[in-house]
């Protein structure tokens, strides 16, 4: 029986197994940091930042062959980062064995399109599955390694922002935030001016320094 294996990984990704003894375990599966994370733009700005951040495995001997093979299929999460009209973006990821021995698969690259529609902030994505021939257990140091197939420039540049994390506030937090009462009030203030409460405005006010205000307190 396959046995489906769902793994959410941040930062440094941890290799996924099965945690029964008995079941049909995979080698070390592991997303590295430098490839984990790339940036799309459209010549002006960045548009998207999509992120690696897990993959669905499970391993299994083929009976036809008697050789064993790994189906991983890896997670996207799309960010928009501009509001633009793009709705899909294209992008090449690969999976790698650490042994290239000509049984194994070495290094095998793959195209995916991932589609985000024009009014959703972030969306996950399954990407497509991927069949690898693997060595048999025990592993002894056979891992598998997933991730984007990035250029010098495209990696360092993601590198310098990989720890940059984009919130946006929910349509239910905006509304809490609007329920809260709570004003928030943007004043110009010149060097020879100060901010003063107005008992009066009961609101904050600019006025020149060391004038006198007898509605005012500081």
């Amino acid at each position: 029986m396959k046995k489906i294996l769902l793994c959410l990984l941040a930062g440094l990704m941890a290799a996924c197994s099965s945690a029964d003894d008995t079941a049909d375990t995979c080698p070390p599966i592991n997303i590295p940091r430098a490839t984990a994370r790339l940036y799309q733009n459209n010549g002006r700005f960045d548009e998207f930042q999509v992120s690696l951040v897990g993959f669905e495995s499970y391993c299994y001997t083929q009976s036809s062959n008697n050789r064993r093979y790994a189906k991983i299929r890896p997670v996207f999460k799309v960010r928009r980062l501009e509001d633009s009209p793009t709705t899909s973006l294209d992008i090449d990821f690969f999976v790698k064995t650490s042994i290239n021995a000509e049984d194994y698969l070495g290094i095998r690259r793959f195209s995916q399109v991932l589609n985000i529609p024009r009014s959703s902030r972030e969306e996950i994505i399954k990407g497509r599955p991927t069949v690898t021939r693997i060595t048999e257990r025990p592993y002894r140091g056979f891992s598998i390694a997933l991730g984007f197939e990035l250029s010098e420039a495209t990696k360092a540049k993601a590198d310098k922002m990989f720890d940059i994390d984009y919130r946006y506030l929910s349509a239910e937090e905006l509304a809490a935030r609007a329920a809260s009462g709570v004003e928030t009030i943007y004043l110009t203030v010149s060097p020879d001016e100060e901010v003063i409460y107005s008992e009066t405005d009961q609101r904050p006010v600019v006025v020149k320094k060391d004038r006198a205000c007898a509605s005012c307190q500081n």
